[in-house]
């Protein structure tokens, strides 16, 4: 700020005219005039100084509330079936007892099988084909073979609109090419909601847990955002023993 020289006492060079400085009185008028406009002009950019210091004041206490995380905002209502788009990416970080690593899975198309089109989900050379219509696993391919494949395509550990306390019943038969069919019957249920932080960040989510319905065995715990329109976290029994997990590390929506 360009404060007047004049107002913290700084000698002027001509503070009056010549007509006020004419005469003892008049040049003792004049420097009663010249003080008292100093005293209204440090007055003035006093009051200035004040309001801009109220200003910056505001705008400070202004920017930490928009920085200020209050966590996730409750998920209300149900949770409708998102729409998936070519070009989507959610990548993941994966842990178990056999070693860590990261991969991404990127809708790479729609494609239609059996009459009925397909999300197709790529990660490196593998492939998973989900049923538009449901989100049902169809089949999972590597290398351009298939390696597992789901009939009917009713396996799926979310279901919508996504609630909590909604459950839901699955059987179907899994193929594999070195083992010999099986016939599975799973549970999921939507027990409750939990914000979840993961490195991609800190979401709200609906706790999804899935079990076998024959022996009430644990098959798997996903975390859903609707905001990521996908999992952040999930949880599953590893068959050599321990557990595996899978946490977001960052996504794109088209």
């Amino acid at each position: 700020m360009d404060f007047s020289r004049r107002a913290w006492g700084a000698r002027s060079s001509s503070p009056c005219s010549r007509s006020e400085m004419v005469g003892r009185s008049g040049g003792r008028r004049c420097r009663r005039r010249s003080l008292s406009r100093d005293v209204r002009t440090v007055n003035a950019q006093a009051g200035l100084l004040l309001i801009m210091v109220t200003a910056f004041a505001g705008c400070s206490s202004m920017q930490k509330t928009l920085v200020t995380s209050q966590g996730p905002a409750a998920i209300k209502g149900p949770i409708a079936q998102p729409v998936w788009k070519v070009g989507n990416e959610w990548a993941y970080r994966y842990e178990s007892p056999s070693g860590t690593g990261t991969f991404v899975w990127r809708l790479d198309r729609i494609e239609t099988l059996a009459n009925e089109r397909h999300y197709v989900i790529r990660a490196d050379t593998r492939e998973i084909f989900y049923r538009i219509a449901d989100y049902g696993l169809t089949k999972e391919t590597l290398d351009g073979k298939t390696v597992r494949e789901i009939s009917p395509s009713t396996w799926r550990f979310v279901a919508f609109p996504l609630s909590v306390g909604l459950s839901w019943d699955m059987k179907y038969v899994e193929a594999r090419p070195t083992e010999q069919p099986e016939n599975v019957e799973r549970r999921c249920v939507a027990e409750g909601e939990e914000a979840v932080t993961v490195p991609a960040g800190t979401f709200a989510t609906i706790r999804v847990v899935c079990n076998d319905s024959r022996n009430n065995s644990w098959v798997i715990t996903v975390w859903y955002s609707p905001e990521v329109k996908h999992m952040v976290k999930d949880e599953y029994p590893v068959r050599t023993g321990g557990r595996g997990s899978r946490e977001l590390l960052r996504f794109r929506l088209k």
